[in-house]
């Protein structure tokens, strides 16, 4: 695909222009990339973010309708559908929106490109901080991804006590796992965009707060 080979080699070239602006380092290249490019979106997976929440809050209002109607069409599948979505029409509830469609088309090419960048980037390998080689894996660098990802969930504001302790260990362990195996180039990536993904928690869980209260 031209057009997309194109579109990672200006992500290329901007690592490679980083990089030397910041003395060789193609590490901090894509330190400083990753972020500036999740900062640029945190607008916008904000409002996402915050339009769940707004569902959400939806929902629980019209729970003892929804409760009712599970309670009566409890043998009749299609009919608790039908009378599910005719509740959630009649309170401008909508569970799938074209904007939260069009935020995830949006995103997905970004990062995609940037990782494709980033791996293109490797290939020559290189140190940054105690890292002795980007183009390899590196156990320390998977474990602080592990854990930004663990605070991230753990500040998530819809957690039930039961879901609570599953719901950070999974995605820790398996982020631990996955990044563990593959280039360290990668998990300095995902570190960057996880930091700014702790920040967007924080901010979630503010607004959730406020939601509660109001």
């Amino acid at each position: 695909m031209p057009v997309w080979s194109e579109f990672v080699d200006v992500i290329y070239a901007t690592l490679v222009c980083v990089s030397t602006a910041l003395g060789g380092s193609m590490g901090l290249a894509i330190a400083v990339v990753s972020l500036v490019a999740r900062v640029a979106l945190l607008p916008l997976t904000l409002r996402l973010a915050y339009r769940g929440l707004e569902v959400q809050a939806a929902v629980k209002k019209i729970e003892p309708q929804l409760a009712r109607v599970r309670e009566r069409y409890q043998s009749d599948q299609r009919r608790m559908l039908e009378e599910t979505a005719r509740l959630y029409q009649a309170s401008g509830i909508k569970l799938v929106e074209g904007g939260s469609l069009v935020g995830t088309a949006i995103q997905a090419p970004i990062f995609l490109g940037l990782l494709g960048a980033i791996r293109r980037g490797l290939a020559a390998g290189g140190r940054f901080l105690w890292i002795k080689d980007l183009a390899l894996p590196d156990a320390a660098l998977a474990g602080c991804c592990a854990l930004v990802t663990a605070l991230s969930v753990a500040l998530g504001p819809t957690l039930s006590a039961s879901q609570r302790l599953p719901a950070i260990l999974v995605p820790a362990v398996l982020t631990l796992v996955f990044l563990s195996r593959i280039a360290a180039g990668v998990s300095l990536y995902t570190l960057a965009s996880g930091l700014v993904g702790l920040l967007q928690a924080l901010l979630v869980r503010r607004r959730a707060a406020h939601l509660a209260a109001a």
